[in-house]
């Protein structure tokens, strides 16, 4: 990917929060542009991300590209090795179940600290959230779904009340996010989905902490077999070019 594009990104975030703000959050601004780049599928698995040419296209010195890099690392990403340098992370169905895993345990607990400390303005967040999830037609680009289901998910994870659960699902949630924004899923399974977000905001929005819990948990592991099995397949067709591509559905 030319780094053209990520200078262009890069001058856009500049242009939103002010070139005061950018001063003293440079590395915060490179590390949006890299991430904006491998949630869209600009910077697929495996890209390198030469550090050295990147700071030269952006014009600054490498320490925030440094910095930008171990964020991204951080929220897994990206990878840092000693040998390859910096490389866009690849995800394996082991790291998948692993994630999911994570994401079952953090997030049923989410649930159920918003089914008792979540107040009005909460609430209407995450319906919020599940209409837009709702509104969206056969046109929408795996983008916009991908975007539809996080919005959802860290909507409840803002009403459990801790921050520090908010930062760490936001962490584990932009892993399966970057998967998901690159494969769409078809209107069925759209609806499906739908259904049992809406069972869990069900729960949340009458105060039942162990139905929340119990209804998130299995929306995770569903979710989870199904995001392993795609990813199976999908690994298979690449090793076999004669067969066309699928859809990987993975909410």
């Amino acid at each position: 990917m030319p780094y053209s594009r990520l200078k262009k990104l890069y001058i856009e975030f500049a242009q939103d929060v002010g070139n005061a703000t950018l001063s003293s959050r440079r590395s915060e601004a490179v590390a949006h542009v890299i991430r904006k780049a491998i949630l869209t599928g600009e910077l697929p698995p495996g890209e390198p991300i030469r550090e050295r040419n990147l700071a030269a296209e952006l014009e600054i010195s490498r320490t925030p590209v440094r910095e930008a890099l171990f964020i991204l690392q951080g929220e897994g990403l990206v990878n840092l090795s000693h040998n390859r340098g910096a490389y866009v992370a690849s995800f394996t169905s082991s790291d998948i179940e692993q994630i999911y895993a994570l994401r079952r345990v953090l997030e049923s607990h989410a649930a159920r600290c918003a089914a008792v400390n979540r107040n009005q303005a909460q609430l209407e967040a995450i319906a919020g959230a599940l209409d837009a999830h709702h509104r969206l037609d056969r046109r929408a680009t795996p983008m916009e779904q991908a975007q539809a289901d996080l919005a959802f998910h860290e909507a409840i994870a803002a009403a459990a009340g801790s921050q520090m659960l908010l930062t760490i699902a936001h962490q584990v949630l932009a892993v399966t996010f970057t998967l998901r924004s690159r494969y769409a899923y078809d209107a069925a399974y759209s609806k499906q989905v739908y259904r049992r977000h809406r069972a869990v905001f069900k729960a949340i929005e009458a105060g039942d902490a162990e139905a929340a819990a119990e209804l998130m948990a299995e929306h995770v592991s569903q979710s989870s077999e199904l995001a392993i099995s795609r990813l199976n397949d999908d690994a298979s067709q690449h090793s076999r070019p004669d067969l066309p591509s699928t859809k990987l559905q993975v909410p």
